[in-house]
């Protein structure tokens, strides 16, 4: 038996083709989920191609294709109207059923693994688990605009605000100004943003070590006080 042949005959196995048809269907998930990166949509054409290829010499009984389509349809649907798990239970059992019904009885040896259909079923429902939570928390989040993501942001002065310079955020260098002189290396806070520059004022730990403390020195050192030091 040749190369050919013997992926031709690993294609064809039924439970071969099932399993990249649930591939496929996975990655076709992900892709709607998480669209834009190409990983998944590349995914998904070629285990989907490589399905189609082995399910085309098998006898498959279209009634169970249409129900494990119908069963990730559902899944899918989960992730947008969040049913508190109707959907998802409902897609399970579709895709249980599908999966069941997927070849013709007088197909004679097509036959799925109830081990494989259990165990791509329970699968299947943790993934649109993982995806619903995830979508869930994302929906929770607060929009966030430019202003949002650095304001109140913490940095430190690379050149001097006197009172324009430079501060460093994490990972960006911003113009920025202040009410007060500000020395390079000291930490300071975003108050506000005005188009691409950014209004900063000195960390609060470090205003007593800047300001209060120097002033109260300076105040005990005076003649009148007896020059106390």
């Amino acid at each position: 038996m040749d190369i050919a042949q013997a992926i031709w005959s690993f294609l064809i196995d039924p439970n071969v083709a099932y399993l990249f048809l649930i591939l496929g269907l996975w990655a076709l998930l992900m892709a709607i989920y998480t669209p834009g990166t190409g990983v998944p949509e590349g995914a998904a054409v070629v285990t989907l191609a490589l399905a189609f290829l082995g399910l085309s010499r098998l006898p498959v009984n279209v009634a169970g294709l249409l129900l494990i389509a119908v069963g990730f349809g559902l899944f899918l649907a989960e992730t947008h109207f969040q049913s508190h798990g109707i959907l998802t239970a409902s897609g399970a059992l579709a895709l249980f059923l599908g999966s069941l019904f997927l070849f013709q009885p007088e197909g004679g040896g097509a036959r799925l693994s109830l081990w494989l259909i259990g165990a791509v079923t329970l699968s299947s429902v943790a993934f649109v688990a993982l995806a619903l939570s995830a979508a869930v928390r994302i929906r929770r989040m607060p929009p966030r605009t430019g202003a949002d993501t650095v304001v109140g942001a913490e940095g430190v002065v690379r050149d001097p605000l006197d009172p324009a310079g430079t501060v460093q955020l994490p990972g960006e260098l911003w113009s920025a100004v202040a009410d007060e002189p500000i020395g390079a290396g000291e930490p300071v806070v975003v108050d506000r943003l005005d188009g691409l520059t950014l209004h900063v004022k000195r960390k609060a730990s470090n205003a007593g070590h800047n300001g209060v403390g120097p002033a109260l020195h300076a105040q005990r050192s005076t003649p009148e006080n007896g020059g106390v030091s």
